[in-house]
């Protein structure tokens, strides 16, 4: 598609969380709405991510995302055209630390008063879900039935095609290189195709977004850090389904997809580059130690394959979203710690509600990008962060 020279809103990344605003700006009558996307739609993130959809959150705001988008992935295939696999398995955590089970209390409390299903387990309960788990060193597990996943390919294809639909433009193998300005209002995108005049850009760029705000001249305490995934051959000796169970105690997870088993270390580092992501190989003994202690049954598994992937965290593992200090009609929809799936239907729906009325349908100040400035970004509980 020939890049346009004007556009009303620019999106900067074609992932799931890109995708998701202009399918929904478009809804909202918002015309010549523009995503561009460096490499292929959802190539970035949203294919490394591992689909995971929970309402096990500790604040009210991301728990009502969680909620809605819920809803939206019940009903996907109907109002999208695509499957997207959407399964409730349930999230399964299991707590080995009387001090992390009674962190989870108050968090459980506010999850049932929002109307979720989150039950604390015994050890013996947990065991009966998983029968190939180990358990004689846990004191309880936390149980959400309802939690599941999805496809993130599905889901990213049928916000495009829809958005498309509606009138939305996605360019492909587009990098934005730089955001133009007059004074402290955007006035438009260089990209190497070109340049686009707009009003409004929305940074929705993922792993890159510190980088993209950068060329606004914008500070956005966005870090990328590496998760690895591995996955074994076919190993029908733990038969599924199986919930997406997680060891708090060392971060590994897995679960059963098709007849393999997905896991990951919980592996979280620095790897000082915001787009390359290569494999660290070494990273496999440490997943393979913890897996085997926790289901000692995988040590008869092969390892297929694997992949690692890009985890956009900010310093409260919250997201930002919201307008960029200091710079009119730049929007900011970033950090999502490895939360942008299963988010996106409802962080699309907000962040054109806000655009377009000039408010938030809901309180979003959780997100609010100027917080880290004011140091009000450590006061929130991190909860668990396993998809």
């Amino acid at each position: 598609m020939t890049l346009p020279r004007t556009a009303s809103a620019v999106i900067i990344g074609g992932g799931v969380v890109g995708c998701s605003i202009a399918y929904h700006l478009a809804g909202r009558g918002v015309r010549d709405v523009l995503v561009l996307e460096r490499e292929t739609v959802g190539s970035g993130t949203t294919s490394k991510a591992a689909g995971g959809i929970r309402a096990q959150f500790p604040t009210e705001t991301e728990i009502r995302f969680s909620l809605e988008a819920i809803a939206v992935f019940e009903r996907f295939e109907d109002e999208f055209g695509v499957d997207p696999g959407y399964k409730k398995i349930g999230y399964l955590f299991l707590v080995s630390d009387p001090a992390d089970l009674r962190g989870f209390e108050t968090r459980i409390a506010l999850q049932r008063r929002l109307g979720v299903d989150v039950r604390v387990i015994a050890p013996d309960d947990a065991k009966k879900l998983v029968p190939a788990l180990r358990v004689d060193d846990l004191v309880a597990a936390v149980w959400g039935p309802n939690d599941g996943l999805a496809g993130p390919a599905e889901v990213t294809n049928g916000f495009a095609r829809r958005a498309r639909e509606r009138g939305a433009r996605l360019v492909e193998a587009v990098r934005v290189t730089t955001i133009e300005r007059a004074g402290d209002r955007v006035t438009g995108v260089g990209t190497t195709d070109g340049t686009v005049s707009t009003p409004l850009v929305i940074n929705a760029a993922g792993p890159v977004a510190a980088t993209v705000a950068r060329l606004a001249g914008v500070e956005v305490p966005v870090q990328p850090r590496r998760r690895h995934i591995f996955y074994t051959e076919p190993f029908p000796e733990i038969p599924g389904p199986i919930p997406l169970t997680t060891d708090r105690a060392s971060g590994f997870y897995f679960r059963k997809e098709l007849e393999q088993i997905l896991f990951s270390p919980g592996d979280v580092e620095d790897i000082g580059t915001d787009f390359e992501v290569p494999m660290d190989w070494s990273r496999l003994d440490e997943a393979v130690d913890k897996a085997v202690h926790r289901v000692p049954v995988l040590e008869t598994a092969k390892i297929a394959g694997g992949w690692a992937g890009l985890r956009p965290l900010t310093p409260d593992d919250h997201a930002i979203i919201g307008w960029a200090p200091g710079v009119e009609g730049f929007f900011l929809a970033v950090g999502f710690g490895g939360h942008g799936f299963q988010h996106s239907p409802a962080t699309g729906r907000h962040v054109a509600d806000w655009i377009v009325d000039g408010k938030p349908s809901m309180d979003l100040s959780l997100f609010d990008p100027a917080r880290f400035a004011t140091g009000r970004a450590d006061a929130h509980d991190k909860g668990p962060d396993a998809e």
